[in-house]
C-alpha cells in the first residue's frame, strides 16, 4: 500500500470512515452532511483536494465571484482553482487545492479542507 493511500485510510479512521481508500480511478468522495462534498484525487506529481457545494441558483455569478477570490488568493502559499463541476444533473461550485504527493499527510490533509471550507464559508459572506 502506497503512502498516499496509507494516508487516506488513517485520515478516514478519524473521521469515522473505516477502510476510506481510492476507487479504481485513483479517486474518492465523500457527501457532507453539509451538502458539501469533499474529494481527493491521485496526480501526477501531487494530491489535488477539492470540495464543492450546491450552486444551481445563479451558478454563473457565484463562479466569477470565486474566479475572483480566488485571483486574489493565489499569492498565498496555497493557490487555489476553482470551476463549475455538473454531474447527474447537479452543478456544483468546485473549490481545489494540491498537495505534493511527498507532503501528503493526514494533518496537510485536515489542513486543506479546513482552508477550503473556510474559503467557501467566505465567499459565501461575500
Amino acid at each position: 500500500m502506497s503512502s498516499p493511500e496509507l494516508t487516506l485510510r488513517a485520515f478516514g479512521e478519524e473521521i469515522g470512515i473505516a477502510g476510506l481508500a481510492f476507487g479504481q480511478r485513483g479517486s474518492v468522495a465523500i457527501r457532507t452532511e453539509s451538502g458539501r462534498q469533499l474529494g481527493v484525487e491521485q496526480g501526477e506529481h501531487a494530491m489535488l483536494v477539492h470540495l464543492s457545494q450546491p450552486a444551481s441558483y445563479d451558478a454563473a455569478d457565484w463562479l466569477l465571484k470565486a474566479w475572483k477570490r480566488a485571483h486574489y488568493s493565489h499569492a498565498g502559499d496555497m493557490p487555489l482553482q476553482v470551476a463549475l463541476h455538473d454531474r447527474d444533473d447537479e452543478r456544483r461550485l468546485l473549490v481545489l487545492a494540491r498537495i505534493r504527493t511527498a507532503e501528503f499527510t493526514v494533518l496537510r490533509l485536515h489542513q486543506t479542507l479546513d482552508h477550503l471550507s473556510r474559503w467557501l464559508d467566505a465567499l459565501r459572506h461575500e
